[in-house]
């Protein structure tokens, strides 16, 4: 096939294409379009397929059959230009008929966005050190005052409530005598004194009873999560439902067996090896968000197309509401609380979305400087991991097999391995660090 193109780059990354098919070249195309047609098409007289080109333009009108003839002739140049180009595409490209006309050439244009070029920074001079942990005794005495508050035996009385009692209750929460957007709740279980409530409204309950009622004003915190609710006062209406008596169980040996441990001392190790690995964890995403920031300072990058900073801006949006459920907060009170459209915060997202795509295209590019390989076998392995795990659910479990699922492994270990490349070289470990496996 024969065919002329002239390449323009144009901002933000992206290529514009003008390609030209002279009509000699296009007969080939015109004869396949004819075939399609006729096969999908019924055309009295002819066999399917075997309708002549001329029949096939009388049947479906010329100018479906040159843009049908025209998608043809894109499909065999554009990706053989790309390839003898060595382009990278993001996207599909945005045709444009320049030129489609019975006996003339063909030209077309296609924009497409494409990979950005990275020039890495040099990134084995990089040092950075891992602070070391420090698990202080108050740390493990307020972990240990948690564990006994989860393991408290609670009886329903007929009491008023005092310091330490779970009340369960009814309440709606009024501003200028109209009702909060989600301030009412019912049969609600609040332990007095835990501080889960705004200053002031554990207080109000104490000295009530089951089937007590109370209304009363309260101000919200100046730093109140629903900036909408922030310093300002509020009404309250309560009805108690219940009042339970806690027994707090006793930090001794019978309470460390209660939790399969044979000692306290057994349970204070625990405590103490878990907390730590906790911290080891932040202090090891620490270091790797130091390390990524610094190499986005050392590095250099063309321009950066708009398509990977949406999509990685649409990623963040997706995090964000997957946390939000698991915290059972419904994304659309998120989003009024903070009295912004899902656009607006789309725009506060676009920074962090674009050091995290400059935090992609270095780990690509160090990908390929270093000859990183991931093998089959490498492959294998993990998802052979992963089939355990989830092997009582096979919904799950069989998405492991498919293609794209492979595909998305072998770019996460390829992460891990540089991740581990670069902490190997640029950080400087903490030497009374615990072994932890560290998922990136």
């Amino acid at each position: 096939m024969n065919y002329t193109y002239d390449l323009k780059k144009l901002p933000k990354n992206e290529v514009a294409i003008k390609v030209t098919i002279p009509f000699t070249d296009l007969k080939p195309f015109e004869e396949k379009t004819a075939k399609n047609i006729s096969q999908s098409t019924k055309i009295e007289g002819f066999r399917p397929g075997k309708a002549s080109i001329d029949i096939v333009k009388q049947k479906v009108g010329e100018q479906k059959f040159l843009e049908e003839t025209g998608a043809l002739a894109i499909e065999a140049s554009y990706m053989e230009i790309a390839k003898k180009e060595k382009l990278e595409p993001l996207s599909s490209p945005h045709i444009e008929f320049e030129k489609l006309a019975t006996g003339n050439d063909f030209i077309y244009t296609a924009t497409i966005p494409i990979m950005p070029e990275v020039k890495v920074g040099e990134w084995k001079s990089i040092k950075i050190k891992e602070q070391s942990i420090e698990i202080k005794e108050e740390d493990i005495k307020k972990a240990l005052k948690e564990l006994q508050e989860s393991r408290a035996k609670e009886t329903l009385e007929e009491k008023a409530i005092a310091q330490g009692d779970k009340a369960e209750l009814d309440f709606d929460v009024f501003r200028d005598n109209v009702p909060i957007e989600n301030g009412a709740q019912k049969k609600y279980p609040l332990v007095i004194g835990s501080g889960h409530f705004i200053p002031g409204f554990e207080e109000e309950l104490i000295g009530l009873k089951a089937g007590d009622k109370k209304e009363f004003e309260l101000k919200f915190p100046d730093e109140y999560h629903n900036k909408g609710l922030a310093g300002k006062p509020a009404k309250f209406k309560v009805k108690i439902l219940g009042v339970y008596k806690r027994e707090i169980p006793e930090l001794n040996e019978e309470f460390a067996k209660s939790l399969g441990q044979e000692s306290m001392n057994k349970i204070n190790e625990q405590i103490k090896q878990n907390m730590e690995h906790e911290q080891h964890h932040k202090e090891e995403d620490k270091c790797e968000r130091e390390l990524l920031e610094k190499l986005i300072e050392k590095s250099e990058f063309s321009d950066i197309p708009d398509i990977l900073i949406t999509a990685e801006t649409n990623k963040m949006i997706q995090e964000l509401e997957s946390n939000l459920q698991q915290q059972g907060v419904p994304f659309e009170d998120y989003l009024k609380s903070l009295n912004k459209t899902i656009e607006q915060l789309k725009l506060d997202f676009v920074p962090q979305a674009q050091k995290r795509t400059k935090s992609a295209l270095i780990m690509r590019q160090i990908f390929f400087d270093e000859k990183i390989e991931i093998s089959d076998a490498d492959i294998d392995q993990e998802l052979e991991k992963m089939k355990q795990m989830y092997q009582t659910n096979t919904d799950v479990a069989k998405n492991f097999e498919t293609p794209e699922y492979r595909d998305y492994m072998k770019n996460m270990l390829g992460n891990k391995k540089i991740m581990d490349l670069l902490k190997t070289t640029c950080v400087e470990r903490d030497k009374n660090k615990p072994e932890i496996e560290h998922n990136h």
